[in-house]
């Protein structure tokens, strides 16, 4: 069933990343793709919060779900910012870092401890993601624009994997149904207090996207954000991050068909190393 769970994570990924691209690409606004996004899951979010309601939870779940939701609203933002100026390759195998801060997080808020060769597994991960940004610069050229998306894609990753232990906590507490509903409410305010502040700045109206891209985007985000849970309760949180890292593959192959990105077969051979790290891992599970 894990197995199962795992693959369907890594497909809704892989699809919700390759969106977020078009949609970018086309102008749309990062605040407006996420309040439409959180606006489409946020009923049937509600439906599961509400079937589960008579089971009690205590104040614990509560704290840890709403600092999940706001931290988690935060790095998407910044993450979506940093997928507008790079390439969608790239930016599926930078999630290789978020092992490494999976288990700092983890150690710290969580007191999981992963074997030698989970921990060995998760710096293989480390060492395809050095490879695949030396492949992005191999002159050396690290321009403006080369730190400015390091510098979201960073930023963001650090806040959604620091927010992904206290996701954690709130499911171990309770169950996915609660989690997801609160989760999608507290994010919510956060994408439309961000649009206010983009709103006072005078620009360009921005282009009206087609809402059936939204729609796939909120029921591939939503999915994916669902099976996270599920794959949370299973294993450690950084054993759970550099499984995720599976998707970068299909992000690869949908960076060279869709956006026709260069050095596919070198940033593919980037992805093979991560994918042993992903391997390593699961042979302690076994």
């Amino acid at each position: 069933m894990i197995v199962l769970v795992l693959f369907g994570r890594v497909l809704f990924s892989a699809a919700a990343s390759t969106v977020q691209k078009k949609l970018s690409l086309g102008g749309v606004r990062d605040s407006r793709l996420w309040i439409l996004t959180y606006a489409f899951i946020a009923l049937p979010a509600m439906v599961g919060f509400v079937c589960v309601w008579k089971n009690p939870v205590g104040p614990g779940f509560w704290f840890n779900a709403v600092v999940a939701g706001i931290l988690d609203a935060l790095g998407n933002l910044a993450m979506v910012a940093a997928l507008r100026s790079t390439h969608l390759s790239i930016f599926g195998p930078l999630n290789g870092f978020r092992p490494v801060l999976a288990l700092l997080f983890g150690w710290v808020l969580l007191g999981e401890k992963p074997s030698a060769l989970g921990a060995a597994g998760v710096i293989v991960t480390v060492v395809g993601v050095v490879l695949l940004l030396r492949d992005e610069n191999p002159e050396g050229r690290w321009t403006a624009a080369v730190w400015r998306m390091l510098a979201l894609r960073t930023a963001g990753l650090a806040l959604s994997t620091f927010g992904a232990a206290f996701l954690k906590r709130a499911t171990l507490a309770s169950s996915p149904a609660h989690t997801i509903g609160v989760w999608i409410l507290c994010g919510l305010p956060v994408f439309w207090l961000f649009s206010l502040r983009k709103s006072s700045q005078p620009s360009e109206s921005p282009p009206t996207p087609r809402l059936s891209w939204i729609f796939a985007h909120a029921a591939f985000f939503f999915g994916m954000q669902w099976l996270t849970l599920l794959v949370f309760r299973s294993t450690l949180l950084a054993y759970s991050f550099a499984f995720f890292q599976l998707a970068m593959i299909l992000q690869v192959f949908a960076g060279h068909w869709f956006f026709k990105e260069p050095h596919f077969g070198r940033r593919l051979l980037c992805c093979v190393v991560i994918g042993v790290g992903a391997l390593l891992i699961s042979l302690t599970l076994t």
